[in-house]
């Protein structure tokens, strides 16, 4: 009998990001060959969702291509295009295939100024919480995204950011970015509620290594189309024991506008723990709170899972989720997925 231990995971989750995510720091190596400079990489998820009272649908929610190179201090640019939410087949209808999304979903170029410094250019992950800078489907735990973590600020910047890092032992450090004009090769509004013009916030990395991380972060955005401004502040955290993992998110969002809302403020939290039992399954609970600045109701989240890992870049995920109030996002049903790395 062989037992997963979260902190392999998290091992697995911090190579992965610091290849993919965070700014790069390497040594000007001869090279036999530009291309040798080059790596390629990627992921896909298919997932299956059965909300109740409504049709069951299979789809392709996100494949996605990596293309990163390291040449120096100066150039190493990031590319990751993606088409997502491509349906397949669905109940009553019968094979799909019939409307393909695409993204540039971040392209971006990090220069290392000093040892301590990065200076990020381009369209990138916007520094709000853990779960946005690693929410590669093979990497989360669960089908299904928190909306603390998603719903209420811009996830994506086109811009510039600047990263110091105080201790790189621990993790500690200084993210501050700012988005000047509108974004880039936005996503479309059925998957993404709004798009922004003028963006900056940060975030500061109190300590992000195996056992532990805390962050704290801030928004503000202007939104596109509309006289909506959005003041964001979060705290998130994950710590890791050997027998399990705890993770958790709260938020509160100010919303500044002359439109009829609801309430004044987006804000909402929940929790989240792994527990690992046997043979590399992991059994997944989450209770989610988040009231909605545009909705009468809160929606509150129950959800329950089960994923196996029979390696760390493969994943099986099926979850049970019960919600009540407002069913604007992650309505009650059965939802499952399969994601892998390559």
């Amino acid at each position: 009998m062989t037992w997963f231990k979260p902190k392999n995971q998290a091992a697995y989750l911090l190579g992965f990001n610091l290849l993919c995510c965070s700014p790069m720091i390497f040594a000007e190596e001869a090279k036999t060959s530009w291309m040798d400079s080059v790596n390629l990489s990627g992921y896909a998820k298919f997932a299956i969702s059965a909300p109740n009272n409504k049709s069951t649908s299979v789809d392709l929610d996100d494949l996605s291509l990596f293309v990163s190179g390291k040449f120096n201090r100066w150039l190493n640019p990031f590319l990751e295009a993606e088409s997502y939410n491509i349906s397949l087949w669905q109940s009553g209808s019968g094979f799909q295939f019939n409307n393909i999304h695409f993204a540039i979903e971040r392209i971006y170029n990090d220069m290392q100024v000093t040892d301590e410094d990065t200076v990020r250019v381009g369209k990138m992950l916007a520094s709000i919480n853990h779960w946005n800078i690693v929410h590669a489907a093979p990497l989360v735990w669960t089908t299904n995204r928190p909306v603390t973590s998603t719903y209420s600020r811009a996830n994506y910047i086109t811009g510039l950011q600047l990263r110091h890092e105080f201790d790189a032992l621990s993790g500690q450090a200084l993210e501050v970015y700012v988005q000047p004009a509108q974004d880039f090769n936005h996503k479309t509004m059925d998957t993404h509620e709004r798009q922004y013009n003028t963006i900056a916030g940060g975030r500061w990395i109190a300590h992000e290594d195996l056992d532990y991380y805390v962050g704290i972060a801030f928004q503000h955005a202007n939104v596109r189309y509309t006289d909506e401004v959005r003041d964001a502040i979060s705290i998130d955290g994950n710590w890791q024991h050997e027998f399990f993992e705890l993770e958790s998110e709260l938020l509160f969002t100010h919303v500044d506008t002359k439109e009829f809302r609801q309430h004044g403020n987006d804000w909402g939290g929940y929790v989240q723990m792994v527990v690992p039992i046997v043979d590399k399954f992991s059994l997944i609970t989450r209770y989610e709170h988040f009231e909605y600045a545009n909705k009468i109701e809160p929606t509150n989240t129950e959800l329950g899972g089960l994923v196996y890992r029979p390696v760390p870049s493969l994943s099986f995920k099926m979850e049970w989720q019960q919600t009540q109030g407002s069913v604007f996002h992650n309505e009650t049903g059965l939802y499952s997925s399969v994601a892998v790395l390559f």
